[in-house]
C-alpha cells in the first residue's frame, strides 16, 4: 500500500493529461470526426491540437475533443473553436502547419486567422 504523499505525487503526474480532455475550460477545440474528416487526415490534426495544448501548458483552460457532426464534405479537417460556450471560428482544410498556427494566434493570442476560415456559404 502506498502513502498518501506517494498517491499524491501519482495523482499530480497524471493530471495534466487527463485535464486535456475533462477539465472545466475556457476554450473547446473540437476536431471533426466523421468520416469525411478521417479520411482527409483529422485524427493526425487531433493528435497535434492535444500535443501543442499541452506543450504550452494551457491545459485546464483548453479542451481538445472530437465530434462527427463537425465534419463538412469537402472541407476537411474542420476544426471548431468554442470560447466561453459560443462558437467563434470554423477552420476548414486544416494542416497540422495550419493547427500550430491556430493554437499561437487563436488560442493563445485571441486573433481568428481569417484565412483558414469556413466561409458562410460553405458552412
Amino acid at each position: 500500500m502506498k502513502s498518501i504523499d506517494e498517491l499524491n505525487a501519482i495523482k499530480q503526474q497524471y493530471k495534466n493529461s487527463v485535464n486535456i480532455r475533462t477539465s472545466d475550460y475556457e476554450i473547446r477545440i473540437i476536431v471533426g470526426m466523421g468520416n469525411s474528416g478521417l479520411v482527409a487526415g483529422a485524427r493526425d490534426i487531433l493528435k497535434e491540437l492535444v500535443k501543442l495544448v499541452e506543450q504550452e501548458g494551457l491545459n485546464g483552460r483548453v479542451i481538445v475533443t472530437q465530434e462527427a457532426r463537425v465534419s463538412k464534405v469537402g472541407h476537411n479537417p474542420v476544426v471548431k473553436i468554442v470560447e466561453n460556450g459560443i462558437k467563434t471560428a470554423v477552420y476548414s482544410d486544416v494542416t497540422v502547419e495550419m493547427a500550430e498556427r491556430i493554437v499561437e494566434e487563436h488560442i493563445k493570442n485571441g486573433r481568428i486567422v481569417k484565412e483558414f476560415l469556413l466561409t458562410e456559404g460553405e458552412e
